[in-house]
């Protein structure tokens, strides 16, 4: 009898542990690769709003927002304009870019590739306050994406040699409430 009641505690310690088994998925009952930090990465990259580039060959072809949202993005020093076929309220943010020097035997240099959002020379925002702004855009106005903070990397040496430039690109981010 105490045989039995041994067998009986034993496998229900063996089924309690087995079913406590937890599951900690980035989303409960989802497994989309098995690995928490590529499925956050995953998750990620099909919640973020696709970029539109603004280049230098694209920079005179003004971006308009008829509904919804737009992200603006780019890793040149090229001034944009920007229009809205709907006059409302908007929500402004976004994040700056990072230019990095590097060279053989030396620390980086980093710089703050910052965009700013214009009406006119007034500044509505920039992504150097890391705040999100609500404001009013109005119909036939013509507004500005201005970018500051790049530099040329031919006037950086290291120890005589010159250094190579990366440029992650700015993000600005407008959407209609």
């Amino acid at each position: 009898m105490l045989n039995k009641l041994i067998w009986i505690f034993v496998l229900s310690i063996f089924m309690w542990s087995c079913a406590k088994e937890k599951e900690e998925d980035l989303i409960s009952g989802l497994k989309l690769t098995g690995d928490k930090m590529a499925d956050a990465l995953v998750l990620a990259a099909l919640t973020a709003p696709t970029c539109q580039f603004l280049t230098n060959e694209n920079a005179n072809t003004p971006i308009e927002l008829g509904e919804g949202s737009i992200s603006i993005c780019s890793v040149v020093a090229a001034s944009g304009s920007f229009s809205v076929k709907t006059s409302g309220s908007y929500e402004v943010s976004g994040n700056s870019g990072r230019q990095t020097l590097t060279s053989n035997n030396c620390n980086s240099k980093q710089f703050d590739f910052v965009v700013a959002f214009k009406d006119g020379n007034t500044e509505l925002y920039s992504s150097s306050g890391g705040v999100n702004k609500q404001m009013t855009l109005e119909t036939g106005k013509i507004y500005t994406i201005q970018s500051s903070g790049l530099v040329d990397p031919n006037n950086y040496k290291c120890s005589g040699l010159a250094v190579s430039s990366h440029i992650s690109a700015y993000r600005l981010n407008v959407k209609k409430l």
